[in-house]
């Protein structure tokens, strides 16, 4: 959904309408019988509950355990989302970095052993690696005594294989970003619908108090959805700036070991 904030206005939109037309129609009603004296007599401030109505009970007070008791099934599951999104989050920071799939250490021993013509020492000690770069080398070295192009074919294959392992690791925390907007929508809607229910099964005399109740415990799951997506959207586009250097720079060093064992393999 490209434009999730057009029927969030809508939603929004359609309760306030509801919630005017319930008071419309409670002010053209007849005004009920008037309170006792007594009940005249209460203290300023102090609610005067109506006969026989039972409003709900709302805190005077929106606190966070009270969002969470309020919002339902839909937004735990936001929550674990969220707690995913978080362990996601740190292992992508600590695994997804230019030094952990271009060491610097691996290049240069690699570099040295193909100078002084160990290509199967630099093959072997690639062969015991899984950074991104040990495997285009690797696949580099597999096609030495081919032609040039034949190398350079060979690993930028490998390279590409190695760029799409990355962009899916990081595409789980984007799906966590998109899929937790539309859990905090359904859970609007679902409560939206419960507020109009609501209006056909109360008295005229708390129609508009159940309603205020019914949209805001409805928005609760929005906001729950939003306050997950939004830190995950951020470090998504975070991680995917690492993956382009991290591709330019496995482009970079594989040109060079392109020539080294072109070049060693011609002399």
């Amino acid at each position: 959904m490209k434009h999730p904030w057009i029927v969030y206005g809508v939603l929004v939109a359609l309760a306030l309408f509801a919630q005017a037309a319930v008071r419309a129609q409670d002010t053209a009603q007849d005004t009920p019988p008037a309170a006792p004296p007594a009940a005249s007599a209460a203290p300023a401030g102090d609610a005067v509950p109506l006969p026989g109505v039972s409003p709900p009970a709302v805190a005077s007070r929106m606190t966070l355990m009270t969002m969470i008791q309020q919002g339902g099934l839909i937004l735990w599951i936001t929550m674990a989302m969220g707690f995913l999104g978080l362990l996601l989050t740190i292992y992508l920071l600590l695994t997804v970095t230019t030094k952990r799939e271009v060491p610097p250490t691996l290049v240069k021993r690699a570099q040295a052993q193909i100078k002084a013509g160990d290509l199967r020492g630099a093959y072997q000690m690639c062969l015991e690696r899984d950074e991104m770069i040990s495997l285009v080398i690797r696949a580099g070295l597999k096609m030495a005594g081919h032609d040039r192009y034949v190398i350079q074919e060979a690993m930028e294959s490998e390279g590409d294989r190695g760029a799409t392992a990355l962009w899916q690791k990081v595409s789980y925390l984007n799906n966590i970003a998109m899929i937790a907007p539309l859990l905090g929508l359904l859970g609007t809607v679902w409560g939206m619908m419960q507020a109009f229910s609501s209006i056909a099964l109360d008295t005229a005399q708390v129609k508009g108090l159940t309603m205020a109740y019914s949209v805001s415990q409805a928005m609760i799951t929005t906001a729950g959805g939003l306050i997950v997506a939004i830190p995950a959207m951020a470090v998504y586009y975070y991680l995917r700036g690492r993956v382009i250097r991290i591709i330019a720079e496995v482009e970079a060093q594989a040109s060079e070991f392109v020539e080294l064992i072109a070049e060693k393999e011609q002399s």
